[in-house]
């Protein structure tokens, strides 16, 4: 699991490196993290830390602060554009949990 501890909480704005670092990887980069996450999402509730560490594995990436932080607020926008689920802290991840919309209606 990523090195989190339980009172880490994903920064308001992000910091000058995690901006140069979503520049980087670029649109195409930043929709291949946001496949990653949503692919590792399930229709039951999962720690945020549990998700990102899952795409940051399978994207390659190494577990930095930057790392962390782009996708945390790349499940952010997922969670905003109704992809994702959310209960709990989503800034907070060791406390957040998000899954998969429920398509029966509820």
């Amino acid at each position: 699991m990523l090195l989190l501890d339980d009172d880490d909480e994903l920064p308001e704005s992000p910091v000058p490196s995690e901006v140069v670092l979503a520049a980087r990887v670029g649109l195409n980069g930043l929709q291949a993290i946001d496949a990653a996450l949503v692919c590792h999402a399930k229709p039951t509730w999962l720690k945020v830390a549990r998700v990102v560490h899952e795409a940051l594995d399978a994207g390659g990436f190494a577990v930095e602060d930057d790392t962390v932080d782009l996708h945390v607020r790349r499940v952010v926008s997922l969670v905003a554009s109704g992809k994702l689920e959310l209960q709990g802290n989503l800034r907070r991840p060791r406390w957040g949990e998000v899954r998969l919309p429920n398509d029966d209606g509820r």
